[in-house]
């Protein structure tokens, strides 16, 4: 009987101190995490700050730039205009890959029946500006089109970051090939290449193959929470210095 109240007794007050220790680490905790908690909170207001302040200046040169007659234009003025319109096409995109971060919970997905093939030709002629400034030979191969019911803006967001890698990190008087099949979409670049060891972090939120090229490290991040939401699968293949690509399937 001693020896049962014994025990009892140590279960109860064990019991006690384990959960007074509980409540102890759980306040001593947030009152760690608070100066970090804040950080993030302060990064995630300037992020949406930004991205407010951005729209308006971005969109106003992007619309007077496409009103002025380019054939009017003397070489070198011609060539200045474009750099402009690079610029602001880089912010442009920039802008809606923050977007997209900080607002994605609150995006309502508006799926309906999307021609890939249609949408590649209208964002490859869209990049056309970035590849040309590269000297980069884009293809497209598309044996048939492919209908995909999904949300048209996700899709060309998702797109959009695949191109925007494959110009980023390609060498100047490379390549781009990209390959529409009736079960998925591929994009190859003659680039850097990517570490076998890295690829499998590459859809981490600000993982980089490389720092040595301007980007946040948010691009493929977005691809796969668009293709995590419709059940795409995206999988990299890359030989280092040679070649990277990118295969979107369904």
């Amino acid at each position: 009987n001693w020896i049962a109240q014994v025990y009892k007794t140590i279960s109860i007050y064990g019991t006690v101190l384990f959960i007074l220790m509980m409540i102890f680490g759980y306040f001593l905790l947030r009152l760690l995490l608070k100066p970090m908690r804040e950080a993030i909170e302060l990064l995630d207001r300037f992020i949406k700050d930004t991205t407010h302040e951005l729209n308006t200046p971005v969109n106003a040169i992007m619309s007077n730039i496409e009103m002025i007659d380019k054939s009017s234009l003397d070489e070198k003025l011609a060539k200045k205009i474009k750099r402009i319109d690079i610029g602001a096409r880089t912010v442009s995109n920039l802008y809606q890959d923050l977007t997209y971060l900080t607002l994605s919970h609150k995006i309502i997905s508006n799926d309906e029946d999307v021609s890939l093939k249609e949408i590649i030709q209208e964002r490859v002629e869209y990049f056309s500006l970035f590849s040309d400034s590269k000297k980069l030979k884009v293809s497209f191969t598309c044996k048939e089109d492919k209908l995909l019911h999904i949300d048209r803006k996700k899709i060309t967001k998702l797109i959009d970051n695949l191109f925007s890698n494959a110009i980023k990190y390609n060498k100047i008087n490379g390549s781009i090939d990209i390959v529409l099949q009736a079960q998925y979409l591929e994009v190859k670049d003659s680039g850097r290449g990517i570490k076998k060891e890295k690829i499998e972090d590459m859809f981490k939120r600000y993982a980089r193959a490389d720092t040595s090229v301007g980007g946040f490290g948010i691009g493929l991040s977005i691809v796969g929470m668009i293709a995590d939401e419709y059940s795409l699968h995206v999988s990299i293949t890359s030989e280092e210095k040679e070649w990277t690509k990118v295969r979107v399937s369904w």
